[in-house]
């Protein structure tokens, strides 16, 4: 898997990790992004529209990416996971651009959709953040 990190400009500045190849490693991606995260960034979203497949490592790759975010960025865990479990909840901070067929469904059955936001759209990706 390759790993490109860009800068987008939005209401707020966003890096985007923009994967190539089936997402079935970890350690990579979360050096990446844990360098970045302790550079400063709060907003990332990752661009899977490369990404044919990913493997329970690479779903545990985006959890941690998430943990890392919000341990450094929100007080309140017990009140997120509230939401979560209420089910409104989405975090702020990390969302997903365009998964595959068989990537959107290893999100949904791993329960990532209840708390990330995840687009199919460039500009709406963007813009929600």
């Amino acid at each position: 898997m390759e790993i490109y990190v860009s800068q987008l400009e939005g209401r707020v500045p966003i890096t985007q990790l923009r994967l190539e190849g089936d997402f079935s490693e970890q350690e990579a991606i979360v050096k990446v992004a844990t360098d970045i995260i302790d550079a400063g960034t709060e907003y990332i979203l990752i661009d899977l529209t490369s990404v044919p497949f990913i493997s329970s490592t690479g779903l545990r790759a985006i959890y941690s990416i998430y943990e890392k975010l919000e341990s450094q960025l929100q007080d309140d865990s017990q009140e997120i996971h509230k939401g979560i479990a209420k089910g409104d909840y989405k975090s702020p901070h990390l969302k997903l651009l365009n998964p595959s067929k068989n990537s959107l469904k290893a999100l949904s059955i791993g329960g990532f959709d209840m708390f990330l936001e995840i687009f199919d759209d460039a500009d709406k990706a963007k813009n929600s953040f």
